[in-house]
Order: structure tokens, then C-alpha cells, then sequence
């Protein structure tokens, strides 16, 4: 690989703006020998996309950190791309279908008088293209693997989620630049972000006089929380139970068997959804090891069920959320 590249798009992407994503070629010249760009891994996964044109999605302002709990960190130069997930096939076959962060230097604007939108996914790789990207992805799996600790037989893998904190920076809580940029990135309307403004403020005074927040979920009470498989699929129908039913299968950290029943995730209760996956393993964002959960106790991912982040100051990762299958019929 190629010094990293100094390049920077003349301009920034902002929310349905449409680009094409380089070629394996271009974008190998922006990365450094970790195969990073700015932090942030360009991933084996992503080849796939190279060459194809897609509309933002949103602009990756800041993002929440998962690996050390501090709360939200800044990204610069970062967007989403509607539909561009990673398959986890690089990755041990991690199932957790996280969005892709791409830097601005991997992207080029393609603009409305010279393409049309209807023929973005229908774009051609000639044997040329194939090659190049074969030759990178060599180099790109290299940097896929992380390195295990002293007499670990666990493999450790390196992916975006696993180097998100060091891809970003530190955000004052007290920046209301943040917000600002929800606006003029177009990821938020101006409304969307004055109402998630106001129950951020209340529930604020809220915590410091010990009263309740908002979205209110009462807590769990169970010592030892129930397990109740339905053996769902990729395709089956589900409806999301009621929030007093999934609170009486938590304990008193919202948590069924480890995994968190976010007051986020309330917005979907009884509603109807497609089953997108049955996740029994996914990669652990603070060490690279690989979680492989109970088969009769998968983690339930639900197509287009992501989290939305409304009362989480917006973060833009748009991850899924996860089910347990005790919070979800199977509608027939």
C-alpha cells in the first residue's frame, strides 16, 4: 500500500447526495500499511462496492462509542451509504450487518445531469476491475486480523467497530455545534432536532431530581431471566411484543440474558416485522473476539429495524437492534 493520500474532496457530502465509490486503485493510494485511512479500516467486504453509486445515507458527524462507554465521539470526513453493510465475510462470518463508514477520499460526487438515478445499481465490472480488486484484496486481509494476546487461542479480528474510537475524536457534551450539524448535514430536520433538544433537557432536570425520563421503561426485577425459543428464520413474520410483556422478561439493567432492552426499541412494540437474521455470532467491538450466543437463544435481527438514535443525541450508525426471541411472536 501506498503512502496515505492528502487528498480531500473539495467538498463534503451531505444526506442524499449521490457519489460513486472509487476504484480498489484510487482508494489503495489513500491508505496507510494498516490499511487505514484517518483511523479507519477499509475493509476486504467493501471491494464489493467499488466502482457503484449510491445516495448518502447520512453524514457520520459522531458516533456513539461502544468499545469504553464514554458516550459520543466526532468523525470527520465520514458518511453512510444507503444499503452498504457489511456481510461479516471477511470477518469469521460476523452477523452483525453493521453499516459501513466510508471516508470522503473513497468517494467521488456524481451529479444529476449526467447519470441517471435509476441506473445506479446496475453498473458493470470489467475484467480489468476484477483483477485490481483481487490484488487488494490480498492486502486488505492482512489487516482484517488483529493480533491475539500472549497464549490466546481465540483469533482476533480488526474491522471499523473495533477501531471506531480510534477513527474519531473526543466531543464536549457541551458542543451544540453537534446539533447544528444535524441540520446543515441534512441528516435531521430542524424540528427533529429541537424536540430530541427539549427531552434531552428535561429528561436532564428529570435525573437530577430523581424523577422518571423519558421514554419511561420500568425496570426489570428478575434475578435470572427466562429463556423461550421460537426457532425463528431468515423471512418469518414477527410482531414485537408489548413493552410491559418484554419488561417482565428483564432484569433490573434492562438486560435478557445480556442483551439490552433499549427504551429505543420501544417505538417498535407491537408492530410487524420480517426476520433479516438468526445472529449467533458476532465480534466483540472491545477485543476483535468472536461472541457465539446459545443456538437456542440467537439474537434476532429484524429487517429495517435499526436504531433510530432519537434519544441517543443522534448518533449516525443506524447499527441493528437485536431481539431476543422472547420478546417477539411469530405472527402465522
Amino acid at each position: 500500500m501506498n503512502s496515505p493520500s492528502s487528498e480531500i474532496t473539495s467538498r463534503s457530502f451531505c444526506a442524499g447526495d449521490l457519489v460513486e465509490v472509487k476504484s480498489a486503485e484510487e482508494i489503495l493510494a489513500t491508505l496507510d500499511a494498516d490499511g487505514t485511512c484517518e483511523a479507519l479500516p477499509f475493509m476486504p467486504e467493501m471491494l464489493g462496492f467499488c466502482g457503484k453509486r449510491f445516495r448518502v445515507f447520512r453524514r457520520a458527524t459522531k458516533v456513539c462509542d461502544t468499545i469504553d462507554k464514554t458516550g459520543f465521539r466526532r468523525m470527520q470526513r465520514a458518511v453512510l451509504l444507503d444499503g452498504s453493510r457489511c456481510d461479516g465475510a471477511d470477518h469469521g462470518g460476523c452477523q452483525a450487518g453493521c453499516m459501513i463508514l466510508w471516508k470522503e477520499q473513497w468517494l467521488k460526487p456524481v451529479f444529476h445531469d449526467l447519470v441517471k438515478i435509476d441506473t445506479v445499481a446496475s453498473l458493470h465490472e470489467d475484467a480489468a476491475g476484477a483483477h485490481e480488486k483481487s490484488k487488494a484484496y490480498a492486502l486488505l486481509m492482512k489487516s482484517a486480523r488483529g493480533v491475539a494476546a500472549v497464549g490466546s487461542s481465540h483469533e482476533i479480528y480488526r474491522c471499523q467497530i473495533t477501531e471506531l474510537k480510534k477513527a474519531s475524536m473526543f466531543l464536549a457534551w457541551w458542543d451544540l455545534r453537534q446539533y447544528l450539524e444535524e441540520v446543515t448535514s441534512k441528516n435531521r430536520r430542524l424540528g427533529e432536532v429541537v424536540v430530541g433538544l427539549f427531552i434531552m433537557l428535561f429528561n436532564a432536570v428529570q435525573k437530577w431530581r430523581g424523577g422518571d425520563v423519558y421514554p419511561y421503561l420500568e425496570q426489570g426485577t428478575l434475578k435470572r431471566t427466562p429463556v423461550h425459543s421460537l426457532n425463528l428464520q431468515p423471512g418469518d413474520k414477527v410482531k414485537v411484543k408489548p413493552a410491559n410483556d418484554i419488561q417482565a422478561t428483564l432484569d433490573s439493567k434492562y438486560k435478557n440474558r445480556g442483551l439490552m432492552f433499549d427504551v429505543g426499541m420501544a417505538r417498535y412494540c407491537n408492530k410487524t416485522f420480517q426476520v433479516a437474521t438468526r445472529a449467533t455470532k458476532v465480534i466483540h467491538e472491545k477485543t476483535g473476539e468472536m461472541i457465539r450466543t446459545p443456538e437456542d437463544n440467537p439474537m434476532i435481527i429484524l429487517d429495517s429495524v435499526i436504531c433510530n438514535a432519537d434519544y441517543q443525541k443522534f448518533c449516525a450508525r443506524s447499527e441493528y437492534v437485536f431481539w431476543r426471541e422472547i420478546w417477539l411472536d411469530k405472527v402465522s
